[in-house]
């Protein structure tokens, strides 16, 4: 409860002077156990390797992370050299519901056999992908080239948002090139991973375009109902989403919906009508 509280005192600031970058996701992969380390630890999402590589263990343990007290996620058993550019790496997913101004930031690392090539991508159905860019061939056998991006509106208030960070051929190639300078490719070259997050800021009324005619959600602190009228009388589907991105209520309703049973706090209301949709913020007091 401390922490919850903590959060909206942070945020509560945040409205009153200029928009600030709140964490919605964040994995820092310390778990000892490799399997629960793929869980979030601030937020929600999903996590997972993908192009057939494997977990790279040492003692069925990930390897040391960023900084060097804690762990990263590791993997190895890429494709063979000139095969399957773009296949294989880190996939992981998130819920941006309420926030715009994504970013997107991690710590990168590889062996010395690794490719030294990363390449970006971003879908917000999990079919149709955008790349977003690559690393320009920078990475190292060490944690100094930290990766920061800032990403496409596209990524703003999407209930899933899933990114790949896959090994690629090295540009007008159709080879991978090696981490080290005297060393060759080879498919036990093993990535690293660390802090990966996902931030955002949390969408305010005023900066929000209401796409529904007439929409007024009162009252606004509210307690017990929150009344949601706009010019027509057709059903709304109301979703309200807390300061982590999780789902609370989804509903659909004329006009009204009980919150009694929601904890006191800031909440990010989603309002869909008719093919219109509008997002607000709510206090529940």
């Amino acid at each position: 409860m401390k922490n919850f509280y903590s959060l909206i005192t942070i945020v509560a600031a945040s409205f009153a002077a200029n928009a600030q970058a709140t964490i919605i996701t964040q994995w820092d992969f310390d778990d000892p156990d490799y399997t629960l380390a793929a869980n979030p630890t601030t937020g929600n999402g999903t996590f997972g390797i993908i192009g057939g590589v494997t977990e790279n263990l040492n003692s069925n343990a990930m390897p040391v992370g960023n900084p060097s007290t804690g762990k990263a996620y590791s993997i190895k058993g890429f494709p063979a050299q000139g095969l399957d550019s773009g296949t294989a790496g880190y996939q992981f997913s998130v819920n941006t519901t309420g926030y715009e101004n994504i970013t997107l930031s991690f710590d990168p690392r590889s062996s010395n056999t690794g490719s030294k090539w990363m390449q970006y991508e971003m879908s917000t159905d999990g079919t149709t992908w955008t790349v977003l860019g690559n690393n320009n061939g920078v990475l190292a056998n060490d944690f100094n080239n930290p990766v920061s991006l800032t990403l496409p509106t596209t990524a703003d208030n999407q209930a899933t948002l899933t990114f790949k960070l896959v090994s690629i051929f090295e540009p007008s190639t159709q080879a991978y090139t090696p981490v080290g300078t005297t060393s060759t490719y080879g498919t036990g070259g093993a990535w690293r991973i660390d802090n990966l997050t996902v931030s955002g800021e949390v969408i305010t009324t005023s900066i929000k375009e209401n796409n529904i005619d007439g929409l007024n959600i009162f009252p606004n602190p509210a307690n017990d109902v929150l009344n949601i009228t706009s010019n027509s009388t057709l059903d709304k589907n109301v979703q309200l989403f807390d300061l982590t991105g999780k789902k609370v209520l989804d509903v659909t309703t004329v006009s009204q919906v009980n919150i009694s049973t929601l904890k006191a706090g800031i909440y990010v209301a989603k309002i869909n009508e008719a093919g219109k949709t509008a997002t607000r913020k709510v206090i529940i007091k």
